[in-house]
């Protein structure tokens, strides 16, 4: 046994030198990478309103760096030609990139979104035809709850490449209810009737002031528009109490919505 270790001693010891220090590359990769995520978060910490997912996604995306860097250091080491490595990811990357663009677009778009923050968990948002409250935000897919209670996995392509709305970035959100009226009927009347409903909601904000107008007259009726500015955290609440007080006021005969009619004529063929 000892005689084969000494003949081949020249062979093996340079195979341990290499091992031993491939391990500590792999160790000196596992260090700087804990220092690397320690440093991260404390930064990020010390920046207001980072969003949750961004820690977690960046994290990953700077353990796959270091630990790719090191690999290609140990097989460099074991004599790899590790530029024809590179070469062939290089062309694999390409030829996968194109077959994955859409897939590769929303990691984009996801960056972008954790990057620039446009919205964060628990905004209430619509883009693309599609509204509801964040919930996650990942490099492929942005989870929400609509507004019904359904979730829904929206790609974040149609995010980045849509107007966002984000209703919860302001304390306050206006509302506009259109009442169609008659023209029989009285449009100071009418209006005196709708001021009222706004004068008794203790929830509409005083600045800016509620509005009703004449926003048009059209062929059946004359259009009034009501706007009044509520708390986010209120809008739909108020919403809907000023639906059903105009109900009412409706009710009370105070106005009257014009009805849609349609003639039909029926033409008899001669015998």
């Amino acid at each position: 046994m000892m005689s084969f270790f000494n003949q081949h001693l020249a062979f093996i010891l340079p195979i341990l030198y290499k091992v031993a220090l491939a391990a500590g590359l792999l160790f000196g990769a596992h260090l700087v990478s804990k220092l690397c995520l320690v440093s991260l978060e404390k930064g990020l910490h010390k920046i207001k309103n980072v969003d949750d997912t961004f820690l977690p996604v960046t994290k990953l995306m700077m353990q796959y760096l270091i630990y790719g860097i090191a690999g290609l250091f140990i097989l460099n080491l074991f004599g790899v030609n590790t530029a024809s490595i590179v070469t062939l990811v290089g062309v694999g990357g390409l030829s996968i990139g194109l077959a994955l663009k859409d897939m590769l677009s929303n990691v984009a778009a996801g960056l972008a979104l954790l990057i620039l923050r446009p919205f964060k968990n628990g905004d209430a948002v619509e883009a693309g035809g599609v509204s509801g409250v964040i919930k996650e935000i990942g490099l492929f897919t942005t989870r929400l709850q609509t507004f019904s209670g359904v979730y829904v996995c929206v790609p974040n392509n149609l995010f980045w490449s849509n107007s966002i709305l984000n209703y919860s970035r302001n304390k306050k959100r206006r509302f506009e209810i259109q009442v169609p009226l008659t023209y029989f009927d009285s449009l100071d009347s009418a209006m005196n009737a709708l001021n009222e409903v706004l004068s008794s909601e203790p929830r509409l904000l005083e600045d800016p002031a509620p509005q009703l107008f004449v926003k048009k007259l059209s062929f059946s009726a004359v259009v009034l528009e009501m706007r009044a500015w509520a708390k986010t955290a209120e809008y739909w609440d108020v919403y809907w109490s000023i639906n059903q007080k105009i109900k009412a006021v409706m009710e009370q005969g105070k106005m009257a919505v014009p009805l849609l009619r349609k003639e039909i004529q029926i033409q008899k063929d001669a015998d």
